[in-house]
């Protein structure tokens, strides 16, 4: 299993003769934080060192000679890192039963700035209340996340892969689980930090980048509507153009014309029952038909009708069902 090493003021996880940097205690120069990396005490004007004391106390209150004790010391040390050059508000979300790692984060978050706050979303909590966390307590293993609100997520020996929890943070937060090596997907290496804990397991550190976002929001169900919906729209909107066309074509033309966008309102006509139970309207699936109907009778008489395609009355259900796609 690996081990952390400190080393002039720095933590690092090792692992064999390999290296990875977890923390700087006593830089300076790059602590933008409130909490001091050095400061002289009263007593002697001796030089001390709060911010490692503090560290090296908790991070040995955490470990428990396991690799998710191991896993929840080089989260703790990679939180302090992102606090000291991060002096606004930070937001913790915990996933799992209380542990050591709470502990600590508990004291620490306030230490950066009062209003860090440690969220703990798990069906158990210690007794009494304490400073800076919040405990979300989930009935039926479930409680639903707010979007960009977490600056960091943590959870270990539990799966995380969800795009509900990804979306909870804000962009650039930070998001660790462990699991091993080799399950970690594909569309999340190039965000990716790995620290091995054994020869097979890992705790991963992922960035959620803007790109990142806009890829796990298309793939999750919330996005999937939305690109139903759009498509929906596109398609209804598609009605303008075609009634000028229509206007000027010839009568084979004008077949071909309402046929083709027709066929197109049909496939829209699926999407749209389908996601209609999501919707917050009663209205638009009626207007949806009454449309489409509308122009199922032009296309039975066409030489009669023909005009009708660009008609106030035509238009006017155009508006009405647009009005209505708009507020989906």
């Amino acid at each position: 299993m690996s081990t952390v090493n400190f080393k002039d003021g720095r933590f690092f996880l090792v692992d064999g003769t390999n290296e990875k940097f977890l923390l700087d205690v006593l830089s300076w120069s790059a602590n933008r934080s409130r909490v001091h990396s050095t400061q002289l005490a009263d007593i002697k004007g001796t030089l001390e060192y709060p911010l490692m004391s503090t560290v090296n106390r908790l991070s040995k209150k955490i470990f428990r000679n396991t690799p998710e004790s191991m896993a929840e010391v080089v989260i703790f040390m990679r939180t302090i890192a992102r606090l000291l050059v991060k002096p606004q508000v930070h937001n913790v979300l915990r996933i799992g039963t209380w542990s050591p790692l709470d502990e600590a984060l508990a004291e620490m978050l306030p230490q950066f700035n009062p209003a860090n706050k440690l969220y703990c979303l798990s069906t158990t909590r210690p007794l009494g209340k304490i400073p800076s966390t919040v405990f979300l307590c989930a009935e039926g293993g479930q409680f639903p996340l707010p979007e960009n609100k977490f600056d960091t997520v943590i959870s270990i020996g539990q799966s995380l892969l969800t795009s509900e929890i990804f979306l909870s943070l804000k962009d650039f937060g930070k998001i660790y689980f462990a699991a091993p090596q080799d399950k970690l997907p594909d569309t999340l290496r190039p965000t990716t930090e790995i620290f091995s804990l054994t020869d097979k397991a890992a705790l991963f550190e992922v960035e959620l980048t803007p790109a990142l976002r806009r890829e796990i929001f298309r793939a999750s169900p919330q996005g999937k509507l939305e690109a139903q919906k759009l498509f929906v729209k596109q398609t209804v909107a598609n009605f303008l153009p075609t009634a000028k066309k229509f206007n000027t074509a010839s009568p084979v033309e004008k077949n071909f014309l309402l046929d083709k966008y027709i066929a197109e309102l049909t496939r829209a006509e699926k999407v749209l029952a389908e996601i209609f139970p999501s919707l917050h309207s009663d209205t638009v699936k009626f207007n949806f038909n009454l449309f489409k109907e509308f122009l199922l009778d032009v296309r039975l008489v066409p030489d009669a009708n023909a005009q009708k395609v660009s008609s106030t009355r035509a238009v006017r259900q155009h508006e009405i069902l647009t009005r209505d796609l708009n507020d989906i």
